[in-house]
């Protein structure tokens, strides 16, 4: 398996762990899967606002994103 591939499974692992969490649509789903392809996960979280999804799920992915953050200060990486 080459790193593109490695990098695909991920996105689809991460998607549908973001799916259960916060109860994403098909269509949802789709979008941030895609946003995931395009600019990388990170990046996805950073530029929440610029991906076009539901305000309820944008507030639901902003709190992970908080949470995320909280979890990197932890450890030392802010």
């Amino acid at each position: 398996m080459n790193f593109e591939e490695f990098k695909e499974m991920e996105y689809i692992k991460c998607v549908g762990l973001l799916a259960e969490l916060i109860d994403l649509d098909t269509d949802a789903k789709e979008k941030i899967h895609k946003s995931f392809q395009n600019i990388g996960i990170k990046n996805f979280f950073l530029h929440l606002e610029s991906v076009d999804l539901p305000t309820e799920i944008s507030e639901k992915l902003k709190s992970i994103k908080a949470i995320i953050e909280i979890v990197d200060v932890k450890r030392g990486r802010a």
